[in-house]
C-alpha cells in the first residue's frame, strides 16, 4: 500500500497559521485527503513515487508537488519517527585520525593498499580515502612517479573502487558531508552528485535538514537547474521549511529569502510562509542581518508591500542603533527599493535631529536629500537640518555632490530657515567651484534657484556666456539652459532681454497622455461650464517662450471667438481676461499630496506675470467624479475652482 508520511501530518494539527495575532489570521491547510499520484513517476524509485497535494492559503488553493514513501508495513511509520537524531556530527576525533593517515599515502596505489587493510569501510573512511584521492589527482607533481602500465592498472580500479566508496558516503548519518560533496568541482563526482541530490531529497521529506541545509541545498539545485534531474527536485523541497517552521529564526530568515527567486510552483507558499515569520521575529533581528535581508531583496528584486511595512516598523525602532555607516547603507537601500513609509521617514527625522551635527561624512547627507528627492518628501525638520550641514561644511563638499545638497530645495519649494544664507552660500559655492561642475548639474541647480524666485544673475552670465555654450553639444542640457534663459526673461527685471536665441529646433512637448485622455473624458461637463464650445481650449501652448511643458496650458477659457482648438494669441486680451486651468497630476506634489513641487509652482507665477488667471485642478479628484459617474459634484468642483482662480500677477 502507499501512504503519505505521518511528517506530513503534523503541520500544525494540518494547519500552517501564517497571519498576524493581531490581525485576522490566514490559514494554509494541508490534507492528505486531496492527495493525488502522478501519470509519471519522475523518480523511478522502488521507494518513493511522485504525488501532489492541495493547500489552502486564505481565498487562493494551490497545488503543490511532494514525494511519497511507499510503505509496506505501517509500523515503519512509527520507526521513522524513532530515528537517530540526523544532526548528531560525527566522531570528529576518529575522522581526523583516519584523514592523518591517507594523507600519509603518496600516490593512488598506497590509498588503495590502506582501504584493503579496513576490515570495515565506515563513511568517514570512504571520506577520507576520496578526499585524499582528490588532493593526489589535483597535485599529481606531489605524487610518487609510477610506471606506465602500473598507472594504467590503478585508473580502471579506481573507477569500482570510487563507486563502491560513494555508495557507502551516500548512507552517512552526517548530512552536511552529503551537502559539502555537491559543492566539489570533480569531473569523476558529476555523474554521482544526482544521487546524492535523490538522498538529499528523501531526508528532506524524513525531516533530517536544517534550514540552512535545505537552503544549501537548494541553491545547488538552482544553480544547476539546467540538468532536468535537479530542476525537477526544486518545488518538492516547499515541505522542508513547512516541517520546520519553527526553526526558522532571525538569523536563518535571510537565507531563506535568498532562494525565493529559484522558486516557481512552491513559491507563493514559502512567500506567505517568510512573510509571517519575518513579522513575528522583526524585533529580535540585529542590524547587519536586516543589511543582509535588504542586500538580498535588491537582489533578488523582491517586491512585498507586508516585508516592506515590518522592514519600516524596524527602522524606526532601531534607528538609534545605526551608527553612520549603516544608517547610510539602510536608507540607500529603501531608496532604490522605492518603499517609504512615515516610520521610515519619521526614523530619519529622530536620527538627523539627534546626530545632525556630529554627522562626518557628505555622502550620509547625500543619502537623505535622495531619499527626499525620490519620494518628494518636504519634510521641515529633515531639510532644515541638512541646510544647516550644507551652511557648515559647504566650502568642502565635493563638486560632484554639489546638484544633491542644492537640487532638492528648489524642486521640492523649500526656503530653509536660513534662506538668505543658504542661497547666498550655494551661489557663492557655485561661483568658486564653476569649471569643476557639469553643464548639467549647473543648469539644474540654477533651475532649483528659479524655482523658488531667486535669480543668481552671475552665475546665469558665465553659464549662458558664448565661451561657455561652445562647450555644449547636448540637446537636453541646451534645453534646461533655454528654459532658464526664458524663466529669467520673464520674471527678473534686472534680466531684460533674452540671451539665447530662440530655441528653433526643440519639438513641442506632447501633453501627457493621462491629461489628455481625462480631459476628453470630461469634455461635455467642461463644455457646460466654459458655456460652449468656441469658450475654450485644450493644449495649448504659449508661443514665442521655449518649447517646454512649463508652456503648455492644459485647458484655457477665453471669450468666445478667440479659438476652438488653438488659442489665438494674436488677438490681444486685457489681464484676467483669459484663465489658464492646470490639470495636477499626483507626481506634481510633494508627498503631502498639498504643496506643488518646484517645477510647477514655477509655472502657475509665469502664467500668471502672462497676465493670466490660474486656476489649479486636481487629477485624482477629477478621476474619481468620472469613475463614479458623479456628473454633479464634478461641476460643482470646476466651477468652483474657476470662481477661486489666482489672479494675474
Amino acid at each position: 500500500m502507499s501512504i503519505v508520511l505521518r511528517s506530513y501530518l503534523k503541520v500544525k494539527n494540518n494547519v500552517l497559521s501564517v497571519g498576524s495575532s493581531k490581525s485576522s489570521p490566514v490559514l494554509m491547510y494541508v490534507s492528505p485527503l486531496f492527495t493525488r499520484h502522478l501519470s509519471e513517476d519522475k523518480t523511478n524509485s522502488p521507494e518513493f513515487i511522485n504525488s501532489s497535494i492541495l493547500m489552502e492559503n486564505g481565498m487562493n488553493v494551490q497545488e503543490l508537488p511532494l514525494i511519497v514513501r511507499k510503505l509496506t508495513n505501517i509500523a515503519e511509520i512509527d520507526e521513522k519517527s524513532t530515528v537517530e537524531d540526523p544532526q548528531s556530527a560525527p566522531d570528529n576525533g576518529s575522522y581526523h585520525l583516519i584523514q592523518a593517515e591517507f594523507k600519509q599515502c603518496v600516490d593512488l596505489r598506497d590509498v588503495f593498499s590502506l582501504l584493503s587493510k579496513c576490515t570495515k569501510i565506515t563513511p568517514n573512511i570512504a571520506l577520507g580515502a576520496m578526499e585524499r584521492i582528490y588532493d593526489i589527482e589535483k597535485n599529481p607533481m606531489d605524487a610518487a612517479p609510477m610506471l606506465i602500465d602500473s598507472n594504467t592498472h590503478i585508473n580502471m580500479a579506481k573507477g569500482a573502487i570510487l563507486d563502491k566508496l560513494l555508495k557507502v558516503i551516500i548512507k552517512t548519518e552526517d548530512t552536511q558531508t552529503t551537502l559539502n560533496i555537491l559543492k566539489t568541482i570533480s569531473n569523476f563526482m558529476d555523474p554521482y552528485k544526482h544521487k546524492f541530490c535523490e538522498e538529499l531529497l528523501f531526508r528532506v521529506i524524513d525531516n533530517k535538514l536544517s534550514i540552512l541545509q535545505i537552503c544549501e541545498f537548494l541553491s545547488f539545485l538552482i544553480n544547476n537547474r539546467s540538468d532536468p534531474r535537479y530542476s525537477e527536485i526544486i518545488d518538492k523541497l516547499w515541505i522542508g521549511f513547512v516541517q520546520k517552521e519553527a526553526d526558522i529564526n532571525e538569523v536563518n530568515i535571510v537565507k531563506i529569502f535568498t532562494i525565493l527567486p529559484g522558486l516557481k510552483v512552491s513559491k507563493r507558499t514559502i512567500l506567505t510562509l517568510l512573510e509571517q515569520k519575518f513579522a513575528d521575529l522583526w524585533s529580535k533581528i540585529k542590524v547587519p542581518v536586516m543589511q543582509e535581508i535588504l542586500n538580498t531583496f535588491l537582489e533578488v528584486k523582491y517586491s512585498s508591500m507586508q516585508s516592506f511595512a515590518v522592514v519600516g516598523t524596524w527602522i524606526h525602532k532601531n534607528i538609534h542603533a545605526l551608527d553612520e555607516e549603516s544608517f547610510l547603507d539602510i536608507v540607500t537601500k529603501v531608496t532604490r527599493l522605492n518603499y517609504t513609509d512615515d516610520h521610515i521617514e519619521k526614523a530619519i527625522e529622530k536620527y538627523i535631529k539627534l546626530k545632525g551635527p556630529r554627522i562626518q561624512s557628505p555622502i550620509v547627507i547625500v543619502s537623505i536629500l535622495n531619499y527626499c528627492m525620490q519620494f518628494q518628501i518636504r519634510n521641515e525638520q529633515i531639510l532644515n537640518a541638512c541646510s544647516e550641514y550644507f551652511l557648515t561644511n559647504g566650502n568642502v563638499i565635493p563638486a560632484s555632490f554639489l546638484k544633491s545638497f542644492i537640487y532638492p530645495f528648489g524642486y521640492l519649494y523649500f526656503d530653509p530657515i536660513q534662506g538668505f544664507e543658504f542661497w547666498q552660500q550655494a551661489e557663492r559655492v557655485l561661483e568658486e567651484k564653476f569649471d569643476k561642475i557639469s553643464a548639467d548639474d549647473l543648469a539644474s541647480m540654477i533651475l532649483s534657484f528659479i524655482f523658488v524666485g531667486k535669480h543668481p544673475l552671475e552665475l546665469v552670465k558665465r553659464m549662458l556666456s558664448p565661451e561657455y555654450l561652445v562647450r555644449i553639444n547636448n540637446p537636453q542640457v541646451m534645453k534646461k539652459f533655454h528654459l532658464v534663459d526664458t524663466a529669467l526673461s520673464l520674471e527678473c527685471k534686472d534680466y531684460s532681454i533674452p540671451l539665447l536665441p530662440k530655441d528653433q529646433w526643440s519639438k513641442f512637448t506632447l501633453q501627457d497622455s493621462r491629461v489628455r485622455n481625462i480631459i476628453d473624458k470630461i469634455k461635455d461637463t467642461l463644455q457646460e461650464v466654459a458655456g460652449g464650445v468656441d469658450n475654450y481650449s485644450t493644449c495649448v501652448f504659449i508661443p514665442n517662450l521655449h518649447f517646454d511643458e512649463t508652456y503648455l496650458i492644459d485647458i484655457m477659457l477665453h471669450p468666445a471667438g478667440l479659438g476652438s482648438n488653438n488659442f489665438n494669441w494674436k488677438l490681444k486680451s486685457g489681464k484676467n481676461v483669459n484663465t489658464a486651468i492646470l490639470i495636477h497630476l499626483p507626481d506634481h506634489y510633494c508627498s503631502d499630496n498639498k504643496q506643488l513641487i518646484g517645477p510647477q509652482v514655477m509655472k502657475k507665477r509665469h502664467l500668471k506675470i502672462l497676465s493670466m488667471k490660474v486656476v489649479s485642478l486636481k487629477y485624482s479628484i477629477i478621476s474619481k467624479f468620472y469613475t463614479s459617474f458623479n456628473t454633479s459634484d464634478l461641476k460643482k468642483y470646476l466651477i468652483a475652482s474657476i470662481l477661486n482662480a489666482e489672479p494675474c500677477m
